[in-house]
């Protein structure tokens, strides 16, 4: 079968190629990726690669798509160019001749397919995916050829990037990710994750390693029998290196200091290396550097991302709330600021303001103004703006340090309260023009705030030491706070009725869930009862039992009188409704301090995960109710954010009713008779605050903004930059010049030619703090149309001429949500069976099995199976291929592991894989470890765990001590408690478990649990994340606290947990099948378990003989 031509991403070189001007920028920035041939230095700039003549001269484009398309590599004999791109949101192996012609695609695998070299003949490219990776963070190396077909894996050794030696026998590879990749800016990592560089003969089963230091070394290349790479071994830039495989030393070749070496390639004697965002070379005869001076023009690189454009803004919707009587809509979205009909009426956009962001609108309820955060100028104010638009607005500056939220006007318009970043709770008197700091919270938490009708009261919750939170009362007048609960409970959302009673939710069981930080908060049901109290002194419950006594009737005027009475009560009704409705917000509210806490009244309302009360204009109390954590698995396609019930409780019939179910939040107008309903996809609409509604949708189609990118991508820089040191843990930087580091990078910005190239400037500036969990990625980046390529659960093998189905995915046949397509009981299709057609069409040698199954995910295929190669028999089966195989690998691994240990210990050692410290793994670890409880001793792998939580949880049940026997009549005894294993126990860790996957060894290590077996770990014990996204949607995350030890020490961050024994993956041995890590961890428990006396009694004492014993 051919190889499908993509026409959509060349641009021949011989006829009209696209010269550039060299006028526009002198020294072109932010070029990535070199590859030098002979004649030649291709490269990425703007996401497009690139070709220009040895010295930089005469640069075109070969490539031009909104699609990143990177990695390109020279074939050793230079008439290839091969690279990876990302065409319908797949990442995958394209080649085109050197000097121009069309691009072929030859890998379809859904996972993504980095090239990063080719074989020395020219014939085959070599690439890395984690196609065939049973857990995340890991890449094998594959090869396919030139003219395509079947790929064709390496090595089964984990590889990320390879470079075969000239004679084709060596491969010098990094057996493990760095930290500093990606989203991730870390520099200088010192953790576990420090990979180094590995010479293997696969064949020879032979393995040299280039002398490595705790540093990270990356990027190998070879020139004659040395190997060249990049590393930051010398605490400082990354430079280049080479290894002397006769002398086996180690020499630094380029002084760089400032910027790290990001990439480089290898042609003959010389070295093109990534710098700053532009190239070097290095002669490695006569040690000299060079800059590559490259012209390009700016415009024509990523032109339709430059270009300003009208966008949908409706996508980036960060807040929404109703004008005080429910007739629009104020909206914050992508940094602007709009009202939105509900009706009649056109959308207006108020602000306008390129490179500013604007958040947390608020519709003053007076009607006449709308208040937000404005971020113009690095800093923060609150700015009033008339509702219909114009450009009068009056404007009060928040100062230079914090990051600011808008909470709510008071209901006389002339005070709004407002939060920061740093726990204060804040109050603007807009008159005045003077900010009063109201309170501070103990703990991070949202301040939930309710005002009273008459604006003298704030009701406010603030977090306690105890993490529980309270309600207090500020009262204007006297400029006091007083505490309203007594802190046994989880008191919040505060919502004052309009007279008479403060509502707000209190829990009791609340204590384990408050830290979600650690693991055993997990699927703890939380109870929030709801109550009311009573203001005033002589304030009546709204439970207050009605007698049922007979009313007395006012004697009844003559007839003549009595219609002349009843209009004159009429008008006087009418008049008394419109004073009372003029006054009400400014009628006074009697709050009488004294006694209050035991005017408190449980309200008849089952304890459920209630919240966010607010009270309708009749005094209908709303809220919300959520699922309780744990109780349900839902299929995949019906997971959503819309999870809460709309409830309202009527005091009259003392009942609570469902108004709406599925929706994500709600919130009434400031007259208290309209709602909006909130539901994810950005969906609003509006309903009478009633028991029964009728919500009818907000149009948001004229939602739409005109984005000018180069502006956007300043106010995304900058507040970038900005969050970094609103919301870093440490207020010092580590010292670090913030400043200094601005005026470094923020001349690049100018070179940014696409959204992604904003994220890759923005992950080296944060990396200068070298820590771990600092990330950015995301945003308004080009995304594909997608065309999902299918999966059978299987791995394959080309052999014979035919497709090989080497081994079958069982998966775990507990998961209903993830099929294994071929292991179906009743479909006849067998491990070793040959798959020789799909829906058809034949698999041959040029055939890439995964063409024809791209489109197919969940659709009906007919594969053509053959038993065996001498009948030649086939036979049909019909399957649904599935996108993704990630959890079928997972189990298979695991399974294959648990068995293992299961057989070389007898039975005896249980094994438990967790894959992060979050749910997953506080899932699996309840999964396995209490089905094998009865073992002996314990195995727990965390390699590659991905981390999440503190995981106390697991710690606390490995630490349980045995404290009783209970002797049943029948059947075997059972404990308490009632599931432990107390014998030797090991953790096997590695460098890619991190974050809590560090913490949990530590934790194991020092409450002297067992013996840690494996490399050292990640290191990254600082955590995430406060801070909100970016204005386009892009994520940023700014650690904002840090792990430190009860020996009051810094530690782990930056380090990692080092095991008890350190054992390599060596990859001979896992190209022979075997785990020496697992070897490791049974070895060590099962020689323990030769001395271990078992503490469990499985026999009962001899019965009493005696009564009263």
């Amino acid at each position: 079968m051919p190889v499908s031509i993509i026409k959509k991403t060349t641009i021949s070189l011989m006829l009209g190629a696209c010269f550039v001007s060299a006028s526009a920028f002198a020294d072109t920035q932010l070029l990535r990726q070199p590859s030098v041939s002979r004649d030649h230095l291709a490269f990425v700039y703007g996401g497009d690669i690139w070709l220009a003549d040895r010295d930089g001269k005469n640069p075109t484009r070969l490539t031009q798509h909104p699609a990143a398309e990177f990695a390109p590599t020279f074939s050793p004999d230079g008439k290839w160019l091969a690279f990876s791109a990302s065409y319908d949101r797949n990442t995958d192996v394209y080649v085109m001749p050197a000097k121009g012609g069309e691009a072929r695609r030859l890998s379809w695998h859904p996972g993504a397919d980095v090239v990063v070299g080719w074989s020395p003949d020219s014939k085959r490219i070599l690439f890395s995916s984690g196609r065939e990776i049973s857990v995340s963070r890991s890449t094998h190396l594959y090869e396919v050829s030139v003219e395509g077909g079947h790929e064709q894996k390496v090595m089964d050794a984990i590889a990320f990037e390879g470079n075969w030696s000239a004679d084709g026998k060596w491969l010098a590879y990094r057996p493990f990710p760095q930290a500093y990749a990606g989203s991730s800016g870390w520099r200088q990592h010192r953790g576990g994750t420090t990979p180094p560089i590995w010479l293997i003969d696969i064949a020879g089963k032979k393995l040299e390693k280039i002398p490595h230091e705790n540093a990270s070394d990356k990027s190998p290349v070879w020139i004659g029998d040395d190997v060249y790479f990049i590393s930051d071994r010398n605490d400082g830039a990354a430079n280049l290196f080479s290894y002397n495989r006769k002398s086996k030393l180690v020499k630094q070749l380029s002084k760089e200091m400032v910027w790290d070496i990001r990439s480089m390639s290898a042609y003959d004697k010389t070295i093109v290396y990534e710098v700053g965002g532009i190239f070097k070379e290095f002669d490695t005869v006569s040690g000299k550097t060079k800059t590559l001076t490259i012209d390009l023009s700016a415009q024509t690189a990523q032109a339709n991302q430059l270009r300003p454009q009208w966008k949908d803004a409706a996508a980036n919707m960060t807040s929404a709330s109703l004008s005080p009587t429910g007739k629009r809509v104020v909206v914050t979205a992508r940094g602007e600021v709009f009202t939105v009909p509900v009706k009649d009426g056109s959308v207006r956009n108020l602000t306008e303001t390129a490179g500013v962001r604007e958040k947390d609108a608020s519709w003053s309820p007076d009607g006449k103004s709308i208040a937000y955060i404005s971020d113009a100028g690095i800093e923060h104010k609150i700015v009033i703006k008339d509702q219909t638009g114009g450009d009068t607005s009056k404007s009060f500056s928040l100062g230079k340090t914090g990051y600011f939220s808008l909470l709510d006007w008071s209901p006389n318009s002339q005070m709004i309260v407002f939060q920061d970043n740093h726990l204060q709770l804040f109050v603007l008197n807009i008159a005045q023009g003077k900010i009063t700091k109201l309170d501070e919270s103990a703990r991070r938490s949202t301040f939930n705030i309710s005002f009273s009708s008459d604006s003298r009261w704030l009701a406010y919750t603030v977090a306690g030491a105890n993490h529980f939170s309270q309600i207090k009362l500020y009262d204007f007048t006297s400029g006091k706070s007083t505490t309203i609960t007594d802190g046994l409970s989880d008191a919040d959302f505060p919502a004052f009725a309009p007279k008479d009673y403060l509502y707000f939710t209190a829990s009791t069981n609340a204590g384990p869930t408050h830290v979600g930080l650690d693991m055993s908060s997990q699927e703890r049901p939380l109870r929030n009862g709801i109550y009311a109290v009573v203001l005033a002194a002589d304030g009546k419950s709204p439970l207050l039992p009605k007698s049922g006594d007979e009313e007395v009737k006012k004697e009844m005027k003559s007839d003549g009188d009595s219609s002349k009475d009843n209009a004159k009560k009429d008008d006087a009704k009418k008049d008394d409704a419109k004073k009372d409705e003029v006054a009400k917000s400014s009628k006074a509210i009697k709050i009488d301090l004294a006694g209050i806490q035991q005017r408190i009244v449980a309200l008849p309302i089952a304890e459920r995960n209630n919240l966010s009360l607010q009270v309708a204009s009749d005094g209908g109390l709303f809220f919300l109710e959520r699922p309780q954590p744990g109780v349900s698995n839902d299929p995949p396609a019906e997971r959503s954010g819309n999870t809460a019930n709309l409830m309202r409780f009527n005091a009259e019939d003392k009942k609570a009713k469902l108004v709406k179910a599925g929706i994500a939040n709600y919130s009434l107008s400031a007259d208290g008779k309209k709602l909006l309903l909130q539901s994810t996809g950005a969906k609003l609409e509006i309903a009478d605050a009633a028991e029964k509604i009728d919500p009818k949708p907000i149009n948001l189609s004229g939602l739409r903004m005109r984005v000018d990118p180069r502006a956007e991508w300043e106010q995304i820089f900058n507040e970038t930059w900005w969050m970094q040191k609103e919301f870093f843990y440490d207020a010092n930087l580590h010292g670090i010049d913030w400043d200094a580091i601005y005026k470094r990078y923020h001349p690049m910005l100018k070179h940014v030619q696409r959204r992604e190239d904003l994220n890759d400037l923005m992950v080296e500036m944060i990396g200068e703090l070298q820590v771990g969990h600092n990330r950015v990625g995301g945003g308004d980046i080009h995304q594909e149309t997608p065309i999902a390529v299918g999966l059978l659960g299987a791995d394959f093998s080309f052999e014979n001429g035919y497709v090989r189905i080497k081994s079958i995915l069982k998966g775990d046949r507990w998961s209903p949500f993830a099929p294994a397509p071929l292991a179906i009981p009743g479909l006849d299709v067998k491990e070793g069976d040959y798959l020789v057609a799909i829906d058809g069409k034949t698999i041959d040698a040029k055939t890439n099995l995964f063409s024809l199954l791209e489109n197919k995910v969940g659709k009906q295929v007919n594969l053509s199976i053959m038993r065996d190669l001498t009948s030649k028999t086939t036979h049909q089966v019909v399957v649904q291929p599935i996108a993704n195989e990630a959890e079928l690998r997972q189990w298979h691994w695991i399974e294959k592991n648990r068995e293992y240990v299961q057989k070389k210990t007898d039975g005896k050692v249980a094994y438990v894989y967790l894959p992060n410290t979050g749910g997953e793994g506080y899932q699996y670890f309840n999964r396995m470890f209490y089905a094998q409880a009865e073992k002996f001793a314990l195995i727990v792998d965390e390699r590659r765990n991905g981390g999440g939580q503190a995981a106390n949880y697991i710690t606390d049940v490995l630490s349980r001590q045995y404290l009783a026997g209970w002797k049943d009549r029948d059947g075997m005894i059972y404990e308490t408690p009632g599931a432990a294993i107390y014998g030797p126990k090991a953790m096997l860790i590695d460098q890619d478990a991190g974050s809590g996957g560090d913490f949990l060894p530590y934790a194991f290590k020092r409450m002297k649990l067992g013996t840690l077996i494996g490399k050292r770990t990640w290191g990254g014990l600082i955590g995430i994340s406060a801070n909100p996204n970016l204005i386009d949607g892009g994520n940023l995350v700014v650690p904002f606290f840090r792990f430190f030890t009860p020996d009051n020490e810094w530690r782990i961050e930056n380090e990692g947990v080092a095991p008890d024994i350190d054992v390599d993956l060596d990859p001979i041995e896992v190209n022979q099948g075997r785990d020496p890590q697992l070897d490791a961890a049974i070895k060590d428990v099962t020689e323990r378990l030769k001395t271990y006396r078992d503490i469990k009694l499985r026999v009962a004492p001899p019965m009493p003989r005696k009564l009263g014993q």
